[in-house]
């Protein structure tokens, strides 16, 4: 059986210190089949300069003003073609294995509809 596509959104505004580690972490995954789309509700801060370092790996991007996190969050899903899609908040990160694992639960459950992590405090 094939892998599900995963569809992650990282919405983001003047998160220029910590975005970089949210979307390496998700690179570092090296999950075969994903879409990572990042709304910037138009960042004055460092935060575009970063996300342009990983244009090859973006799916899709936009930096415009919203209407805050929710707004953003829904302006990517309606991007989204994965058959998992979930947000990041550009301060967090996934921990090695996420996507792996959450795709062995998908395909073991397929009734499931939410998966939900536990939280890692640093």
């Amino acid at each position: 059986m094939s892998l599900p596509r995963i569809s992650i959104v990282i919405p983001s505004y003047n998160q220029g210190t910590y975005i970089e580690t949210a979307i390496q972490s998700i690179i570092n995954q090296h999950y075969p089949d994903l879409e990572l789309i990042i709304v910037d509700g138009g960042s004055t801060d460092s935060s575009q300069e970063i996300i342009h370092k990983y244009l090859s790996h973006l799916s899709w991007w936009v930096a415009e003003p919203d209407r805050g996190q929710s707004h953003a969050i829904n302006k990517g899903f309606e991007k989204c073609t994965g058959d998992i899609i979930t947000f990041l908040s550009s301060d967090d990160y996934y921990l090695p294995g996420t996507f792996f694992n959450v795709a062995q639960h998908w395909q073991n459950h397929r009734q499931t509809g939410a998966v939900i992590g536990a939280f890692y405090f640093q």
